[in-house]
């Protein structure tokens, strides 16, 4: 319930306060007096976006601030999953500067306007004259019987709610099989990647085998220059006028005559004899490599292509050494092994979703058989109200069909079917030209709604619009009967409504040489008289306007 709404700098407000109570709260007032304005105001605080235009001194804040009863409620968890302190009374307070800026306040915690929106929903109801098109839609139709089913059966509740949550796990399971299979097409090409795999493992690499391939082939390429360089030496070697054994011999036999003299000649004849053993065994291995050299055309072939092979892989790969290939070898297995598993995996998902789709099917149509079991007796309530507010014959009509796809609320398709007169033809609202007929069926709508649920406010903008005072009259008693549960608040230009009101307020605005500003006044029994029999007569209040509001009045 709004206990208080506090505006300052508002459009043609500079400063208004005016406290509200339980019950049935009607606001008049003429024309373009700011009863719409004191609407927008209230609509900030549930979040809505400020406009700057509606500054009415730009050198000042615009601040917004409304102080509401929740004990009743029941909303603690939502305090308490936002880290909001609880109170009985919530005082959400919004301010504005010209050039853009605004803060928004819960219990003078800063807070954004999302929560202000998710709040707002538990807080007030404000049903305008344009409202009344959402009884048009579908999703407020099925909702609206859910409601009703819901306070009938007992096990709609369940049925609904195993159906959503079932219907939400069905969702994930799709999204999951959709990212699966985006990462089976993320440009994977498999059978390319199993080429590459038995390439490489048709080459049977090791890892230092490129080094040893290269020096090989060197070796096998460069062979007759091999050859002749140990041809050449081996002559060195072997000349029989002048070889270097022959010399090295001639140099042991001179140093082996003089060995007797002296030791150290001695010493050095030891060394070269070793040097001679040594360079025998050279010649002899340089004759086993010179008798071994032999060219394999075949042979250097079979080198040149693997390490041709080794090299187009490493290009192919971006890669500089056969580790590496090896390495992006298995990085492939094991994306090839991955996706074989997501496919397996994408497989099983879709059964179980196949089967979780049958599953929600048999539930929907329980849900279906439990909304047109409550429409049965929706009907009946509607048009026995509707009988109240003047409608001679009243038609109404769920129209209940079913889907071949599954939504969050079932396979029911609902379509509100209404007709005002007797024999004819139940047509869709949206078929249906007469406000005032609309009007009312979103009156009685909102009385059943209300009926069932706890509520805190909810405000009536010019509902009456299109109707007589008559009717108005009975669409006043209804809202009567609504503020019963609550606190109703009603906007309205018809005097029938207005003087239903256990408490009424006059919107005025005053105009002077520099501005024009906007009041609001809680009026005394004496200037409610006045303002019934204004909204009676017109400006000018004659006795016998002030005798019918006083009538109206019970005065």
């Amino acid at each position: 319930m709004i206990n208080k709404l506090f505006i300052s700098n508002y459009a043609i407000i500079n400063r208004l306060e005016v406290d509200f109570s339980q019950g049935f709260t009607t606001i008049t007032g003429e024309t373009g007096a700011g009863k719409s304005i004191i609407l927008g105001a209230l609509n900030l605080l549930l979040g809505n976006k400020f406009d700057s235009v509606n500054f009415k001194d730009k050198t000042s804040k615009s601040i917004i601030e409304g102080s509401f009863n929740i004990s009743h409620l029941n909303i603690k968890d939502f305090f308490s999953i936002n880290n909001l302190d609880y109170e009985d009374s919530v005082i959400i307070r919004r301010e504005f500067l010209f050039e853009g800026k605004s803060r928004s306040f819960v219990n003078d915690t800063p807070v954004k306007l999302d929560l202000l929106k998710k709040l707002g929903i538990f807080l007030v109801d404000i049903h305008s004259q344009h409202e009344s098109l959402l009884i048009n839609n579908e999703d407020f139709q099925i909702d609206f019987i859910d409601q009703f089913a819901n306070q009938k059966f007992v096990e709609f509740a369940t049925k609904d709610t195993d159906y959503k949550n079932l219907f939400h796990d069905l969702q994930l399971l799709k999204m999951d099989i959709e990212s699966k299979k985006r990462i089976c097409a993320r440009g994977l090409d498999v059978t390319y990647q199993k080429q590459l795999i038995e390439n490489i493992d048709k080459l049977d690499l090791m890892t230092d085998e490129k080094e040893k391939l290269e020096i090989e082939y060197k070796r096998m390429n460069n062979i007759h220059k091999i050859k002749d360089v140990l041809s050449q030496v081996l002559l060195l070697f072997e000349n029989v006028d002048n070889s270097i054994m022959t010399n090295l011999h001639s140099v042991d036999n001179q140093l082996s005559n003089l060995q007797e003299y002296d030791q150290t000649i001695k010493k050095l004849l030891v060394r070269v004899k070793q040097n001679t053993i040594d360079l025998d065994d050279v010649l002899m291995e340089l004759h086993t490599v010179n008798q071994a050299l032999h060219l394999d055309s075949g042979q250097l072939e079979r080198l040149e292509d693997r390490i041709n092979a080794i090299n187009s892989l490493e290009n192919t790969l971006n890669v500089f050494s056969v580790e590496e290939i090896l390495k992006k070898r298995n990085a492939m297995q094991h994306e090839i092994d991955s996706l074989d598993n997501i496919l397996d995996e994408i497989q099983k998902l879709e059964v179980q979703a196949n089967q979780i789709t049958i599953d929600l099917f048999d539930m929907a149509k329980g849900l279906s058989s439990l909304r047109k079991k409550a429409t049965e007796e929706l009907i009946i309530l509607l048009e026995k109200d509707l009988l109240t507010l003047g409608m001679k014959n009243p038609s109404v009509k769920f129209d209940i069909t079913q889907k071949t796809d599954l939504t969050p609320k079932g396979i029911d398709k609902v379509n509100l079917l209404f007709s005002s007169n007797k024999g004819h033809e139940l047509k869709p609202l949206v078929d249906i030209g007469s406000g005032g007929e609309i009007a009312r069926l979103m009156l009685c709508v909102k009385k059943q709604l209300f009926s069932m649920n706890h509520f805190s406010t909810i405000i009536f903008d010019e509902i009456d619009s299109g109707v007589s005072g008559e009717i108005g009259r009975k669409m006043g008693r209804i809202l009567q009967k609504i503020a019963l549960k609550g606190q109703v608040i009603c906007i309205t230009h018809l005097p029938q409504i207005a003087s239903l009101g256990n408490f009424h307020y006059r919107v005025s605005k005053i105009d002077d040489s520099n501005f024009s500003t906007t009041i609001i006044n809680n009026l005394t029994e004496e200037n409610r008289v006045q303002e019934i029999a204004r909204m009676l007569s017109g400006e000018e209040v004659n006795s016998e306007a002030i005798a019918n509001a006083k009538k109206m009045l019970d005065i």
